[in-house]
């Protein structure tokens, strides 16, 4: 596939797309109604004088206005420049200055503010007024290939600045479609913002296939699942980690008489049409695994990052719990001497960085064509690819020893009461788990989760022993900083707030 193709195949067709916003507000539109909105947008930014290697800043909430701006600048061969999803902070004149925005297009909503009225600056709105010219555009130079500059947090929770590949972008798709296919009533759903490059892909997915598609906020993700009934989704842990619990509360103790009430109960909150869902961004427990598997539903595991694209995944007829599968394109995946994963392709995800540190570009962009993405991992006997943990996470002990703590958490994680376990280096001698459980005032269920801590306890080498256990009722979230924006742990937040007054 080709981005490029993607407006001209949505004229004539009636495929839907809805999207909510926060306030639970519906907008319903065809392809067709699509490809004549974006058109709009075309003659709104050729009115302006913009052309080929222009930037336009895009500042909005998810929605329609996001996807014709966005598919406007593919028309036009301008560059979008996707700003994070939420206000910005920073006065509009400086942020365009500081990207070289020939147009800066933004929410409506978020056109208050003093230096509004910047002659770069244009409303989002599709009913706006056509713009008179009053800035000159600024056409760059940009790497070739180049189709979009992106932000993500990464695993650290600092923001980088990426180049994405168009040729990058149109292989992850053809590679996704090889593997998962498509069905006729196709429906998929995401509850992530736009600003998120995954999301973008999934929706050129959508709309260059014929698939309908549908987003929504995350706090009406529930009842977006039983109401818009997808076929498919794709998401972080915390999705079906609470599906999990909430079927289980949902049947409460009539499952133990009712084998099958559980898979009911499931396919109730996930709408009753999933093909399958995807997990990836953060590692999962192994019961959630399990458990959708049981019940019904094909839950593949996958791991990528945005500098590579993805690198592995479980996929139809070819699944290995526990691990995050083989890659995803043969040949492309290797591993360190210390067992880091490396990423080779001829059309990497991300043509390198426009903003990061240059440790950061060095350590990560290690050579033309490869990606060294700070995981740990090993290959098993089949070619499935199974994560031991992050680079940068590892703890060295007194002695010189390097572990991961993941293996130890997922340990932790085999009792049910625990919500998230994070072994930490202690702030005195040994390790320190902090456990976030709903039961954390019930004495009876903390002294039982001591006891189970003590039984990982014995499955460990001295060196990797919890000394220090820490119980908490607190939620791990975006919010509260515990965790960052790609909903991965923020494991210094967690120790600061928790080692420090421990």
């Amino acid at each position: 596939m080709r981005i490029a193709d993607i407006l001209a195949r949505l004229q004539g067709r009636s495929t839907a797309l809805i999207l909510v916003d926060d306030k639970g507000q519906e907008t319903h539109k065809t392809f067709d109604e699509l490809h004549r909105d974006t058109l709009n947008v075309v003659e709104r930014l050729r009115a302006l004088g913009l052309g080929p290697g222009c930037r336009v800043g895009i500042a909005a909430p998810s929605g329609y206005g996001w996807m014709a701006w966005d598919l406007a600048c593919v028309e036009l061969g301008c560059i979008s420049v996707a700003l994070p999803n939420e206000r910005p902070t920073r006065p509009w004149a400086e942020l365009i200055e500081a990207y070289q925005l020939s147009v800066m297009a933004a929410d409506p909503a978020w056109l208050d503010g003093g230096d509004a009225s910047h002659d770069r600056l244009q409303s989002m709105a599709l009913d706006a007024p056509m713009p008179v010219k009053t800035a000159e555009p600024r056409p760059l130079v940009h790497q070739p290939g180049t189709h979009s500059l992106v932000f993500s947090s990464g695993t650290t929770g600092k923001t980088k600045g990426l180049i994405i590949s168009a040729a990058g972008t149109e292989r992850l798709l053809q590679l996704y479609h090889d593997a998962f296919g498509v069905e006729a009533q196709d429906r998929f759903m995401t509850f992530l913002p736009f600003a998120n490059y995954q999301q973008r892909m999934i929706y050129y997915f959508c709309l260059y296939h014929g698939v309908e598609f549908v987003s929504v906020p995350f706090p009406l993700l529930f009842t977006g699942l039983k109401k818009y009934q997808p076929t498919f989704v794709i998401a972080p842990p915390i999705l079906y980690e609470t599906l999990q619990a909430l079927t289980r509360a949902s049947a409460g103790a009539q499952a133990a008489q009712d084998p099958d009430l559980l898979t009911r109960k499931l396919a109730e909150l996930t709408g009753g049409r999933m093909r399958y869902m995807i997990t990836g961004m953060a590692p999962i427990k192994r019961a959630a695994l399990d458990f959708f598997w049981q019940h019904g539903i094909s839950l593949y595991e996958a791991f990528g990052i945005t500098e590579a694209g993805m690198v592995a995944w479980n996929k139809p007829g070819q699944v290995r719990v526990g691990s995050v599968g083989k890659p995803a394109e043969a040949g492309s995946v290797s591993l360190s001497d210390e067992g880091e994963v490396i990423v080779r392709r001829d059309a990497l995800l991300s043509l390198g960085y426009f903003e990061s540190s240059e440790e950061d570009a060095r350590s990560t962009f290690i050579e033309p064509g490869a990606v060294a993405t700070g995981d740990i991992a090993e290959f098993d006997a089949d070619g499935f690819l199974h994560i031991v943990g992050r680079k940068k996470d590892a703890i060295i002990t007194s002695n010189g020893e390097k572990f991961h703590p993941e293996p130890i958490e997922s340990m932790l994680h085999a009792d049910p009461r625990i919500s998230v376990a994070v072994v930490l280096a202690g702030a005195r001698q040994g390790l320190a788990a902090v456990i976030s459980t709903k039961l954390h005032e019930d004495g009876a269920a903390v002294q039982a989760l001591r006891a189970h801590v003590q039984q990982v306890n014995q499955q460990l080498p001295a060196q990797q022993q919890i000394k220090q256990v820490i119980f908490t009722g607190q939620d791990f979230s975006i919010e509260n900083g515990m965790r960052t924006k790609n909903m991965k742990l923020a494991r210094k937040a967690i120790a600061a707030a928790f080692l420090e007054s421990a």
